[in-house]
């Protein structure tokens, strides 16, 4: 029953309980329309697969009728139901979600790595060596794969401090 279950609602058991406890957490009224929106659902359910008992086909209707109403879009479960404002508000919870990892995040291992060799590259470079060059020689010398691109934006950053 549970991989039926699964099949209608296009949700695992963990992610439907998900669903129950994101409903408890709505206003009453909000709740109201996902029971009226669910019972139309069910109507429509039971048209299309006469097969399921009449406990099923509810239990299914609600949790579609619960993600229809926004569960997906705003608890960041992706697009599967959006209406336009939904899809507004799932993409301002992206970019939220994006900014927090770029701001709390750890320094870069490999840019620790390489200001480890930091006096080796500037000794390269004053040499006249291009960071194609640099970069060529920390992949076989030190073992550190960098793109010349890295170690230029690198060299900008922390250059002009001196």
């Amino acid at each position: 029953m549970t991989e039926q279950l699964n099949l209608i609602t296009g949700l695992t058991e963990h992610e439907r309980k998900k669903l129950f406890s994101w409903v408890a957490s709505l206003p009453e009224e909000q709740i109201i329309e996902i029971f009226q929106d669910g019972v139309k659902r069910s109507f429509q359910l039971k048209g299309e697969r006469p097969d399921l008992s009449g406990r099923i086909t509810k239990y299914c209707a609600f949790v579609m009728a619960a993600r229809k109403g926004g569960w997906d879009t705003i608890k960041g479960k992706g697009y599967r139901v959006a209406d336009q404002e939904q899809y507004e508000d799932f993409t301002h919870l992206r970019r939220a979600a994006a900014a927090t990892l770029v701001t709390r995040g750890r320094k870069p291992v490999l840019r620790r790595k390489i200001l480890a060799y930091w006096g080796e590259v500037k000794a390269l470079k004053s040499d006249g060596m291009g960071f194609r060059v640099i970069a060529g020689y920390l992949q076989s010398k030190r073992k550190l794969k960098v793109s010349a691109t890295y170690l230029s934006k690198l060299w900008k950053e922390v250059e002009k401090n001196d």
